[in-house]
C-alpha cells in the first residue's frame, strides 16, 4: 500500500505550494478544499492527512474527530496560522503527531513526512495505534469509562451494577454504546483496544 499524503486546506495557495512540495519528493499526493469533501473517500491503511485547523464549515478538530470514529489509519498532522496552546494539545489528545504553525518552513515539513512514511517498525505502529485507541475511548463519556475499565477486568454486568450503583440493564445499555464508539467487534477486541491504550487514559473515580 503506498504512502498517501491527504492535504485539506481550504486555501489554494496552501495546497499546491504543498502538493508541489510532496509531489516533487515523489508521494503521492491527493488535495481536498474540505473536510467534506475528505471524508467522502476512504482513506487508505497506510498514509497521513496535512489539516488546517481553520476549515470552513466542519472545522479541523472536527474532521479529526470524524477521523477517530471511523478508526482511520493515518496519521494527522494539523495546521494553522493562529495556533494555540488549547488547539495543540486538542489535536495531539485526538491522537495527532504533529501540530504545525503557518507559515511553516518545507524543509521542516517534507522532513517530518519522511518520517512518518518510514516510521514501520513496531515500535512505531504501536504507539501510533495507542493513541488512537486512545483518542476513540475519549470519546466516552466518564460513566462509559468507568464500566469499560470494569468490564475489561473482568466483572460481570451485576458486579459491575453493584460497585456503580445502578442497574444491571443500565451497564448493559453503556455496554453496547461502548462496542459501537470504538468500532469493537466483540469482547476480546475491547479489551485489546483497552490494553493498547488504557496507559494513555484517565478513569473518573466511580
Amino acid at each position: 500500500m503506498p504512502f498517501v499524503i491527504h492535504i485539506v486546506d481550504d486555501d489554494p495557495a496552501i495546497r499546491e505550494s504543498l502538493k508541489g512540495l510532496l509531489g516533487d519528493a515523489g508521494y503521492q499526493v491527493e488535495c481536498y478544499s474540505s473536510a467534506e469533501a475528505f471524508l467522502a473517500v476512504r482513506a487508505p491503511d497506510r498514509g497521513c492527512a496535512l489539516i488546517d485547523l481553520r476549515l470552513k464549515d466542519m472545522d479541523g478538530l472536527a474532521l479529526q474527530k470524524e477521523l477517530v470514529a471511523k478508526n482511520a489509519a493515518v496519521s494527522v498532522i494539523m495546521m494553522s496560522a493562529y495556533g494555540d496552546i488549547e488547539h495543540a494539545v486538542a489535536a495531539m489528545r485526538l491522537g495527532a503527531v504533529d501540530f504545525v504553525e503557518k507559515p511553516f518552513s518545507p524543509e521542516a515539513m517534507l522532513r517530518r513526512v519522511q518520517q512518518l512514511s518510514k516510521a514501520t517498525d513496531a515500535d512505531d505502529l504501536a504507539l501510533r495505534e495507542a493513541r488512537q485507541h486512545a483518542a476513540l475511548i475519549e470519546l466516552l463519556t466518564p460513566r462509559e469509562k468507568q464500566v469499560m475499565a470494569m468490564i475489561v477486568d473482568g466483572l460481570a454486568n451485576k458486579q459491575v451494577a453493584g460497585q456503580l450503583g445502578i442497574s444491571a440493564r443500565t451497564v448493559e445499555t453503556h455496554r453496547v454504546h461502548i462496542m459501537q464508539k470504538l468500532n469493537a467487534e466483540s469482547l476480546p477486541h475491547l479489551v485489546r483496544i483497552w490494553l493498547s491504550a488504557g496507559h494513555l487514559v484517565d478513569v473518573p473515580e466511580s
